[in-house]
């Protein structure tokens, strides 16, 4: 069943995965305080095994051109089974989404409106994005380049608003830690927000490619995604160096010393600029699969429909998961990344394995 039958092009949806890495560069936090000033290599050792994830993902849309994760899982799985996954999915979508919508609300609060509720910043973002998933793919991703090549200037920008304050020797010592603390700062990174981009795996019926050129553009977005959250973590640290753990929001704080007159004081609204534009199209995203994907499980045809009760109920959940951001980034560090294994890990792997074998008259090239 095709719910939604608007197309993207291979540029949006290269560009959707680069925003959607890019969405988090600036949620560094998560692993900082693990790998403190060698943070960077924990960003480049998570790209390495970033490489296999995107391989595995590009592969399994290419192997069921026209079908998404779920419907891959009900032919590989069965029908009960099937649903039984999807369901789990459902659970995953939703919970990423909310967790989005959260810090949406709080970053917002916290930087431009601070006598707002956060109910009322989120529901804000959610009534936005779901005029957007009403119109299909289409018009979620139709500005995916806009906000990438913004992006990209406005971080240009930003290290040259900085190159006084940036200190070769914060990047000192280097390999100083445990070893396993490489490994944690890894692990974080691989499955946040890498492993995510498992969400890609929904649009496979909306993406009509060549197998070469699918790979060839979801490995570009990754490169342009993942080579921009380093050039953030190294402007980091090039800045604060070994205090960069103190900080819930490192790109905030490294704006915030900029010191170049009055004239480029309070330079910290290129943070605030950035990271709301991108978590407002992670969240869209998010909103988007989310919505889909309950629609296939419960046989809704017309998911428009189900929007805002979709979106309302995000919303609603993203204010009980978390007391705050410092419980959220302790979360991320402890608890997430494990949990994550199973669903952008343990999931596809069995479920490409298993359709391929109990399914191979059905394999072809997109």
């Amino acid at each position: 069943m095709k719910i939604d039958a608007t197309r993207i092009t291979g540029t949006q949806f290269m560009f959707s995965v680069a925003c959607f890495i890019q969405s988090s560069a600036l949620l560094a936090a998560f692993f900082s305080p693990v790998t403190l000033q060698d943070s960077w290599l924990a960003v480049v050792f998570g790209s390495a095994f970033g490489l296999l994830l995107v391989w595995l993902y590009s592969a399994f849309m290419a192997a069921f051109p026209g079908k998404n994760l779920l419907q891959v899982a009900d032919a590989a799985f069965g029908t009960v089974l099937g649903k039984a996954v999807g369901g789990l999915y459902v659970w995953f979508f939703v919970t990423m989404a909310a967790l989005n919508i959260a810090d949406l609300g709080n970053f917002t609060k916290l930087m431009i409106m601070e006598e707002t509720p956060n109910v009322v910043l989120m529901l804000a973002c959610v009534l936005i994005s779901a005029w957007a998933v009403r119109h299909g793919i289409e018009v979620v991703t139709r500005y995916s380049s806009v906000f990438w090549f913004v992006t990209l200037g406005l971080i240009g920008m930003s290290i040259i608003l900085v190159l006084n304050q940036i200190r070769p020797e914060n990047f000192f010592p280097m390999f100083d830690l445990p070893f396993i603390k490489y490994v944690q700062g890894t692990h974080i990174y691989t499955m946040t927000p890498i492993g995510e981009l498992v969400v890609f795996l929904m649009l496979a019926p909306n993406v009509r490619l060549t197998r070469r050129r699918l790979t060839r553009f979801f490995f570009q977005g990754f490169a342009f995604g993942g080579i921009t959250f380093l050039i953030v973590l190294l402007r980091d640290v090039a800045v604060l160096g070994s205090v960069l753990d103190l900080f819930a929001m490192p790109g905030l704080v490294t704006l915030r010393l900029v010191n170049m007159g009055t004239a480029f004081s309070r330079m910290e609204i290129i943070f605030a600029v950035m990271r709301i534009m991108l978590l407002f199209f992670k969240i869209t995203l998010l909103y988007y699969v989310s919505v889909i994907a309950i629609a296939q499980i419960t046989g809704v045809k017309a998911y428009r429909f189900l929007t805002l009760s979709v979106g309302a109920f995000m919303t609603a959940y993203g204010l009980t998961l978390y007391p705050g951001p410092m419980e959220h980034i302790a979360s991320a560090q402890k608890t997430v990344p494990f949990i994550w294994i199973l669903f952008e890990i343990l999931l596809p792997l069995l479920t490409f394995v298993t359709a391929k074998a109990r399914k191979p008259s059905e394999q072809g090239e997109v």
